[in-house]
Formats: structure tokens, sequence, C-alpha cells
């Protein structure tokens, strides 16, 4: 190719970063709400819409936008995401407002898919799930870093300022993309759904296994800071630097993710389950200690961030023929499992109290684990970088 590969894969991670920085309005529901003149949570379903819709299309989005050329992708994405934030930023209808949303949120799935699948085609045989990792750093940060600017434009300046931002760096990624991006051939024709490899014991208990994953790590993570509120009285700006150093450490675990799948794929899938069961066990029994709390959140960020390697890793290697199919699936099952997480965890601290969480969480994991014990030793699926 004659484009240099490293300025094409930096371009895409930086407009993966920017199309996820609409999950960081998260931080700016009030600001929403009152934006909008609704109830607080009226503005949480137009927040979560986006999420709910690409656990759905995740699952036939990509193969749709798989034969077309990529810049032509791409930058039709990317005007929808800049089109659709233009009039979330001036419509008064939060309902107008979701619409575009969920437009946009429509197609996300596409861009995400095949720019992994573009990057791995042009990475050097020994830098794949290096230039993979970049991919999945950028969707990372977009939505960690993105929270706290979204969340301080928000509570300064109002919500259009926030969207504004949004709106800025979407924009800027698009401009990436016409100016230095090649026209670069799509597949002769779009995937056929394979239906023998989707209806197959392995994908389905491989899926249902690593589904498992973000459900347990999104019970505790979404209700992190109210436990840390209401159980250790962290509140203001503390509460907001030690989430923001969350969010830091847990982009290291992306990168640390991708490099121990590379080099020990199926002992890190089997042991990341019971580490970080453990320390939401630990988290559970060490409560009255603080130092021991805060570092043990740390580590849980860390594995958080391991998270999307792993969900990629396992549906890239039960689905090796169909790698847009592979990541729609892993979008799907990383933001179905997130949406399922928060209303289990909403339901376990209103029921049974904040503490519940790490309970919920570790049971989920433990699932998590016997799944991928029985489908990596017992059928022996084949583990993309196996040796054999």
């Amino acid at each position: 190719m004659k484009n240099n590969p490293k300025l094409l894969l930096y371009i895409l991670m930086l407009s993966t970063l920017g199309i996820n920085t609409p999950l960081s309005i998260i931080g700016i529901i009030s600001q929403i709400s009152e934006y909008f003149h609704t109830t607080i949570a009226i503005s949480g379903l137009y927040v979560s819409s986006f999420t709910f819709t690409i656990a759905v299309t995740g699952l036939f989005i990509p193969l749709l936008f798989s034969k077309f050329e990529r810049k032509k992708t791409f930058v039709s994405i990317l005007s929808v995401f800049a089109i659709s934030n233009i009039v979330i930023i001036f419509t008064k209808s939060i309902y107008v407002a979701s619409l575009f949303r969920i437009l946009s949120a429509v197609v996300y799935p596409a861009f995400i898919s095949i720019a992994l699948t573009f990057c791995e085609e042009i990475a050097p045989i020994d830098q794949k799930q290096d230039y993979i990792t970049k991919i999945l750093l950028g969707i990372s940060v977009g939505s960690i870093v993105g929270l706290p600017i979204t969340t301080g434009l928000g509570t300064i300046f109002g919500y259009q300022v926030a969207m504004a931002w949004i709106f800025l760096i979407n924009f800027l990624t698009l401009i990436l993309i016409l100016i230095f991006f090649p026209k670069v051939p799509g597949k002769s024709k779009s995937y056929e759904m394979p239906l023998s490899s989707i209806k197959s014991k392995e994908f389905i208990l491989a899926t249902i296994g690593i589904i498992m994953m973000p459900i347990g790590a999104s019970i505790v993570y979404n209700y992190v800071p109210y436990f840390l509120q209401t159980v250790c009285h962290i509140y203001t700006y503390k509460l907001s630097i030690f989430l923001f150093a969350y969010g830091v450490i847990s982009i290291f675990g992306t990168w640390l993710g991708g490099k121990l799948i590379f080099k020990k794929d199926k002992e890190t899938l089997i042991i990341f389950q019971v580490v970080c069961a453990s320390v939401f066990l630990a988290l559970y029994l060490f409560t009255d200690y603080l130092i021991i709390v805060l570092v043990l959140i740390l580590i849980f960020g860390v594995l958080d961030g391991m998270g999307y390697n792993l969900i990629q890793y396992i549906e890239a290697s039960v689905l090796p023929d169909s790698p847009e199919l592979a990541n729609g699936v892993f979008l799907s099952v990383l933001n179905g499992g997130i949406a399922i997480g928060i209303a289990i965890g909403g339901f376990l601290v209103d029921g049974f109290g904040v503490m519940s969480i790490f309970i919920g969480g570790v049971i989920f994991l433990i699932l998590a684990f016997a799944l991928m014990l029985y489908v990596i030793l017992v059928l022996k699926i084949n583990l993309k970088y196996q040796i054999h």
C-alpha cells in the first residue's frame, strides 16, 4: 500500500475516539433534563438509546456495509454523525434529539467493525493484534476521556456547549479522512450470514460465556461512583479525580490486554474471570479499609480495560471467516452486556443495597469462567493466535 499504514491507523484511532464521545453524555443527565424540560428517567432513556441501538444493529449493519468502498463508508458514517449532532445541538425536542441519536447509533457498528477489519488487513504480520488494540484504545479513550470533558463543559456552560464539543471532534475526523485516506475497495460482495458458524455449539457457548463478562463488570462499574459516595464518603472533586485516574489506568489495561492476548491467549481468557471475581469479592470484604478499596478499584480499572480485547478476540476466533460479522457481534456483546449490567445493577442497589453489586458481579464472572473453561479446554475452539 502506497499510504503509510501507521498514518491510516492513527486517523482511524482518532475517528473511533470521536464517534465514541456520544457515550460520554452520561455525565450531564441533569443538564439534559433541564435543557429539554423533561424528567431524569426520560433523559436517562435518551442517553442509553445509543448503547441499546448498537447492541441490536451490531449483528447485521457491518455486513450490509462490507461491500462498499471503505473511504466512502467512513465519510458517509461520519457525515451522519456530524449532521445528527448539529440537529441535536439546536433542537428543543428530546424526541427529535433521540431520533438522530439513534440514527448515529445505527451506523456506528459499521464504522468500528470495518475499521477493525481494515487495520488488521494493513498491519504487518507480527503487529496485527497491536493494530486492533489501538482501535480498541480509541473506543476506550473516547468514552473515558470524553466523560470528564463533556461533564465539565456541560456543568459550566450547559448542554449545547457539551454537544458542540462532540460535533467538533467528529467533524475534525471527517476532514482528516477526506484529506488523507485513500480509496480502498470493499469486499466484492457482502458477506452472507454464515448460518453454520453462528448455529454452532462453539459460537453459541463462547458468546454466552463472553457476554457474562461485560454484564458482571457493568454491574459494578456503573455503580462505583454511587458506592464511593454512599459507602466511602468520597465526594465532589476528589471523586472526579479518582474516576479520571480509573479511566487512565483502564486505557493501560486495554493496551496490556492486547499484549497478553497475543502472547498467552488461552491463559488470559481463563484467568481473567478469576482475577476480576477475586477483586469484586475483596471489595465486598474490605469495604471498611479505604486505601485497600481504592487500590482494588484501580486494579479493576486495568481489568475493565482488558475486557475490550478479550471480547473481540473470542468473537474473531469463533467467526474467523467473517471478520465484519465477528466485530459486529463484539460490539453487540459489549454494548448489550453493559446495558443488561446497568439494569441488573439498578435492581440490586434498589432491592439489596449497593454492596450487592459486588456479589452480582462475582456470580456473572463465575458463569463466564465456567463457560470459557468449557469452550477452550473441552470444545477446544481454535483461538486466533493459538499455535497448533
